[in-house]
């Protein structure tokens, strides 16, 4: 992927996204997208488009993560959500398992689900969520395997390679069907953009090591003596001639 002409297309007036600019935040933002896919994706556009058309639906277009309602801290956050099935404490650690991340999970069981990518236990630690490298591999490896969906299907089963998009079924892999005209909107914007730049980024091949051809040893070969230093070596020799006659 060409990411400068990646950019430029999003902040074309048109591109029905961001509009004529980014801030770094965003820019931030989107690049760790970028990177989590190229290592954990599937190499898709429309993958990496829907990707990237959740995140700005649930970030509110800052493309970082964030906690739900837009909350400055977990106080504030508990207050947005107390009224909400999933707004009171739960589990062994008492923790209010609200939206968090670039995908917003939340409950209890979803954390827990998403622990193994995060490398960390989510149930113990769901700030983790708010990692930006934590966040959008969970977002990448959730949108895949369908794990968000009731029917247990993931983002291909929607946005086939071969085949139309069912775009209305594609948000289940996140959140029912709320919101997602606007998300198909979104979704196609980025797509526009990816193929723009000549499609998803990869995951840069692990230099090797390049072999070095042993060079040989050169061999130095006696040379004879000359000059004084064989007429001394005559001399000596005689003498211990004469010692033995």
């Amino acid at each position: 992927m060409d990411r400068t002409a990646f950019f430029a297309a999003l902040r074309r007036r048109t591109s029905g996204v961001f509009g004529t600019s980014l801030t770094q935040g965003q820019v931030d933002g989107i690049n760790g997208i970028l990177d989590a896919f190229a290592t954990h994706g599937d190499g898709r556009g429309k993958t990496l488009a829907y990707a990237l058309a959740t995140a700005y639906h649930e970030t509110g277009a800052r493309m970082v993560p964030v906690r739900e309602g837009f909350a400055k801290d977990d106080a504030s956050a508990r207050r947005i959500v107390a009224k909400r099935a999933y707004g009171q404490p739960a589990g062994k650690y008492g923790h209010v398992y609200y939206g968090r991340g670039v995908i917003q999970i939340t409950w209890l069981k979803n954390y827990d689900a998403s622990s193994k990518d995060a490398a960390y236990d989510l149930v113990a630690y769901p700030d983790k969520m708010l990692d930006p490298a934590i966040s959008a591999r969970i977002l990448i490896k959730g949108l895949l395997d369908g794990r968000w969906n009731g029917a247990g299907k993931g983002i291909a089963s929607y946005l086939p390679t071969n085949g139309p998009d069912d775009l209305k079924n594609a948000r289940r892999t996140v959140n029912i069907t709320d919101k997602w005209e606007l998300i198909a909107g979104y979704y196609k914007a980025f797509l526009s953009a990816i193929k723009e730049a000549g499609g998803v980024p990869v995951k840069a091949p692990t230099p090797q090591p390049v072999p070095v051809d042993p060079k040989p040893v050169p061999t130095i070969e006696p040379q004879p003596a000359s000059g004084w230093v064989a007429d001394l070596i005559k001399a000596i020799a005689a003498i211990f001639t004469r010692k033995q006659a």
